[in-house]
């Protein structure tokens, strides 16, 4: 089964030249959109990160969240494991308390690999996280 996904362009004009172009290349929408759309994400994907001569400024990460979740993960690899109290001391010590914050960053180290809920902890509600060294890299590699 496919993935569905809804984005607001910024560009609208971006999307009716996409769909005039899908349509003279196929003859229809149906079916063509989504293919059409995953083929130019996956070149997207292939061609957008290949510039071999950054420098290593270019790779410091663009925006504030990235920085912290790379600040974050280096602190979280020290460990193997951790308590979901653990993790959020972290994150409190590297961005703030705000339970809306570390709800985010969990999540976002979860998505990215950083940690993972591996036990619960015995009579409570909380979670032994395992910690994947060297799981969040800026360097994306398309699969």
């Amino acid at each position: 089964m496919g993935k569905r996904v809804g984005v607001i362009l910024q560009h609208p004009e971006v999307w009716d030249e996409f769909r005039r172009f899908v349509i003279s290349k196929w003859g229809k929408k149906h079916t063509a959109m989504a293919l059409e759309l995953e083929n130019a994400i996956r070149f997207y994907l292939e061609h957008a990160h290949t510039d071999s001569g950054k420098k290593a400024e270019d790779e410091k990460p663009k925006s504030r969240t990235l920085k912290t979740l790379r600040e974050i993960s280096e602190k979280l690899s020290e460990y193997k494991e951790l308590t979901d109290q653990d993790v959020e001391d972290v994150i409190v010590k590297t961005v703030g308390g705000d339970h809306r914050t570390v709800s985010k960053y969990t999540y976002l180290l979860q998505k990215l690999g950083v940690i993972e809920p591996s036990r619960r902890i015995p009579g409570s509600n909380g979670w032994i996280y395992t910690v994947q060294p060297g799981a969040f890299s800026l360097d994306y590699r398309p699969l």
